[in-house]
């Protein structure tokens, strides 16, 4: 399944402020609404991932350090904490850093929580079409100005965020007794 295309999601937001569509992406810069589509849509697909989603992150991912002990972070890393309760651990310098040792040198694998952004076109279809209609209502708000179409894409863009998170939330396996809270409740000793 392709899903929305990034120029479908352009053309979204061209029509919600009624432009026509556009053909091609390949030379953005000669249409100044075109230009300013695509960089909400990047925009909003960078806030979009930033948010509280299951589909984009890793638990218990190890990180194991390099030969100097250091623990590289990537750009496409966007936030990661490690899942011990014993290490308070941090990220600096595009590195992790033991905030309890004062360190940046880490002699073991580090279990960490990972969330990573994704292109667009690597995005599941469910988050692809929340982020075009959040995009076209961001994309009218700045173009227009307009509080009545603001509106009706605002009621919109509720509708497409509350159908994604129940999709994102089906998607994963989770129950009761396996997310990380009630893990950790239930490794609790009791004296």
């Amino acid at each position: 399944m392709a899903g929305l295309s990034q120029l479908e999601a352009v053309n979204i937001m061209l029509g919600n402020i009624g432009e026509a569509p556009t053909t091609s992406l390949v030379n953005p810069e000669s249409d100044a609404f075109v230009l300013s589509a695509l960089s909400i849509l990047n925009e909003t697909v960078r806030a979009v991932q930033s948010e509280d989603w299951e589909f984009n992150k890793d638990r218990d991912y190890p990180m194991a350090p390099d030969v100097d002990g250091f623990i590289a972070i990537t750009d496409s890393m966007i936030s990661v904490d490690t899942t011990s309760n014993s290490m308070d651990v941090t990220v600096r310098q595009n590195k992790l850093y033991n905030k309890d040792d004062h360190t940046f040198v880490f002699t073991d694998t580090v279990k960490t929580d990972v969330q990573w952004e994704f292109t667009y076109s690597e995005l599941p279809q469910y988050i692809r079409q929340y982020i075009a209609v959040r995009a076209a209502r961001i994309f009218a708000q700045r173009q227009l100005g307009d509080a009545i179409g603001d509106q009706l894409t605002e009621d919109d863009e509720r509708d497409a965020k509350t159908s994604a998170k129940r999709r994102d939330i089906r998607n994963t396996d989770k129950t009761i007794f396996t997310n990380s809270g009630m893990s950790r409740i239930q490794r609790r000793r009791i004296m």
